[in-house]
């Protein structure tokens, strides 16, 4: 996470190659990650507000793991992000505080939805509460009736 700033360029650099030598349509590129990748899908959008349609941070990293030392994404660039954002997080996550991370992100990010789950339960089996990818992964999110897979594809550049 520490080298966020330093692999963003390289990541938009392959996303634009893509863009260049795929028929990938510019307007609708978006940005999801899990843990390390919902803190680099954050820092993403605040480096390059303009390249992504959407962006579905999970479980992501704001302030530093290890309780000391500057935010990674500070307050004020969360609340410059315009990209429209849907975090996700389960309650007991005990690697990534859902307080001091996504919830905090979501209270600064304008406009952001935020889904909250209190265990990571899927087919009657409890997994770890970092684990709510799996929601994720199986579009189980949901806001006013509208799927978070669905929500991502309906949003454009």
């Amino acid at each position: 996470m520490e080298d966020g700033p330093r692999f963003a360029p390289l990541i938009r650099e392959i996303v634009q190659d893509l863009v260049r030598r795929k028929r990938v349509d510019p307007d609708q590129i978006y940005v999801a990650g899990c843990s390390n990748g919902g803190y680099m899908s954050l820092e993403m959008t605040v480096a390059y507000p303009d390249l992504f349609a959407a962006s579905v941070p999970i479980c992501g990293v704001v302030e530093p793991l290890s309780g000391e030392g500057p935010p990674l994404i500070t307050d004020e660039e969360l609340a410059k992000i315009q990209t429209p954002t849907w975090l996700v997080t389960s309650l007991d996550d005990d690697t990534v505080p859902p307080e001091t991370n996504t919830i905090h992100a979501h209270d600064l990010i304008p406009g952001s939805l935020i889904t909250l789950y209190d265990h990571v339960v899927w087919n009657g089996y409890q997994f770890p509460g970092h684990w709510s990818w799996i929601y994720v992964a199986r579009n189980d999110p949901s806001s006013n009736g509208t799927h978070i897979w669905q929500w991502m594809a309906r949003r454009r550049r």
